[in-house]
């Protein structure tokens, strides 16, 4: 049996991306006529048959929304994900929407490689779940001729529209709480480069600090992944706050598991408080103080919104935030 010929079978003997195959064949800008004869020649000669849902798109729709997320994501223990991605499948089925979910590896990350999902013509929108590599998402931003949201997290000078919680006010609440409660020496547990996510949290814990005539010491920020979002060791700085602000409630059960292994008990000594209302923020012994993410309206504000943006692609909503909700717990006590 001969090999399926696909668009990448035809993208690699013409030495161009599988990108514009797909535009070639659709006759959607961005292609040169020379190349695009070129294409739909060799198509006929190795007798391509796009998929039956390809060959529908011209005329109506798939009702298929893809949803990108990184393997780092993916693979991690942190059941953040899986929830949100439960909560989009009841939502697009509400809608009469099905979900293909593609877990995108570090080599076809790095290597810009266009999702299959969007090369096979199978998808009407993607929602991008998690943040990528920012030349990733420029690619994206670039090339895609479908709507696209990005979901928990945003790009800087980015058109894509995107749904995010309130990072910034939810973490300046959580720091001011511990600043009522008579901490002064409070640190930061987070890479503050790593995605769009963790420094909104950390300007949130800095503006706290400054409206407090407090200025943040560089002592006291903690890195917990390396530049390619790989968690890393906690190095826990040689004077001790009395408390830290951890960037997720997974870091902040790592950073419980750190303490008590240098001879510190939370509460009574540290004091910590997280976000995301996770599996982590109830697994240590004091359960955690934490932000609530609300993923609920999260997910069915993207859901709505990008089922809107199949039907009207033009339409733009630019950068939607979703407020949190702190759940008081007994990680942070008042100190005197």
């Amino acid at each position: 049996m001969k090999p399926k010929v696909t668009m990448q079978t035809i993208a690699d003997k013409l030495n161009v991306s599988v990108v514009t195959v797909s535009r070639a064949l659709n006759d959607k800008d961005g292609v040169s006529e020379v190349l695009r004869q070129r294409i739909k020649q060799l198509t006929k000669e190795l007798n391509y048959r796009p998929n039956s849902i390809a060959r529908s798109l011209k005329m109506n729709r798939s009702y298929n929304v893809g949803v990108l997320i990184s393997n780092r994501y993916a693979d991690s223990e942190d059941e953040y994900y899986i929830n949100v991605y439960k909560e989009m499948v009841k939502k697009a089925t509400e809608l009469k929407y099905s979900l293909i979910l593609e877990i995108l590896s570090s080599e076809n990350e790095e290597n810009l490689k266009p999702p299959y999902m969007y090369s096979e013509s199978k998808i009407d929108g993607l929602i991008v779940l998690g943040q990528l590599t920012t030349e990733y998402l420029k690619e994206i931003e670039k090339n895609f001729d479908l709507p696209v949201l990005y979901l928990d997290f945003y790009l800087n000078d980015s058109l894509i529209d995107s749904i995010i919680i309130d990072n910034f006010y939810a973490s300046y609440q959580l720091t001011l709480s511990l600043l009522k409660k008579g901490h002064r020496e409070i640190g930061f547990v987070g890479n503050i480069y790593s995605t769009s996510s963790i420094q909104d949290r950390y300007l949130g814990y800095y503006k706290a600090l400054l409206e407090w005539n407090l200025k943040p010491n560089d002592e006291y920020l903690i890195s917990d992944r390396d530049g390619l979002g790989r968690l890393i060791d906690l190095k826990l700085p040689q004077k001790m706050p009395t408390a830290f602000v951890a960037n997720c409630d997974k870091i902040a059960h790592k950073l419980n598991q750190t303490l008590n292994e240098h001879g510190y008990i939370v509460p009574d000594d540290v004091s910590v408080v997280s976000f995301d209302n996770s599996v982590y923020s109830t697994l240590t012994p004091v359960k955690i103080t934490t932000v609530d993410n609300n993923i609920k309206e999260m997910v069915h504000t993207a859901v709505n919104i990008i089922v809107k943006k199949i039907k009207n692609p033009e339409r733009k909503y630019g950068r939607i935030l979703v407020e949190g909700k702190i759940i008081e717990r007994e990680s942070s006590k008042t100190i005197s």
